[in-house]
């Protein structure tokens, strides 16, 4: 049974992963308001040890270098189509070099778990990853997700950095992620044009 499981699960991960070689839709959900999630968790269940502090500093240089190794290949495509915001929709194929950082962020995060729990088990292995493919699967999960600190500064600070890098290649899209945050600064603020 638990090779059918396994099966299923490695059939689904070669599923998601042909999504990184087709164009699809940018969310701000995505791109933005998951990685500031995630970044505040981080500092929410971070215990800041000597220990925890060093290695998180050392999580966070990896992490960024991860997420600009993921943009590398990106591809980024502005539409003459509009949302229902009138804002461009702006497409992406994120390419291999994408799934191979989803793979490192992933192994880091098992590594950590071995280094804080001094074992790990084959079945845990697995289930993390059921658990890490429910989440690119069901985003609203992450919101629910009880990760580790390590956890949340890999994928808050890899996806941070994946978006900047990604801003820095489409100067529009930087405008798009940030366009509703600043109408909603000046309907609170009128006087501030």
């Amino acid at each position: 049974m638990k090779l059918i499981i396994y099966g299923l699960l490695l059939f689904l991960a070669f599923r998601l992963s042909l999504h990184a070689f087709e164009f699809e839709k940018i969310s701000r959900l995505k791109l933005l308001s998951i990685p500031v999630y995630s970044i505040l968790m981080f500092f929410a269940t971070m215990r800041w040890t000597s220990e925890n502090f060093f290695t998180a500093f050392i999580l966070i240089l990896a992490a960024g270098f991860i997420g600009w190794f993921q943009t590398i290949k990106s591809e980024i495509k502005v539409t003459d189509e509009l949302d229902r915001h009138q804002r461009p929709v702006i497409l992406i194929k994120k390419g291999f070099p994408y799934i191979l950082g989803w793979i490192a962020i992933f192994i880091l995060g098992i590594m950590m778990h071995f280094f804080h729990h001094a074992s790990i088990a084959f079945d845990d292995i697995f289930s993390e990853f059921a658990h890490e493919l429910l989440k690119d699967i069901a985003v609203f999960t992450r919101f629910s997700s009880k990760d580790s600190w390590y956890v949340w500064a890999l994928s808050g600070v890899s996806s941070m950095t994946f978006t900047f890098f990604l801003e820095k290649k489409e100067a529009r899209l930087k405008d798009i992620l940030h366009q509703g945050t600043k109408n909603q600064r000046k309907r609170a603020h009128p006087d501030n044009r």
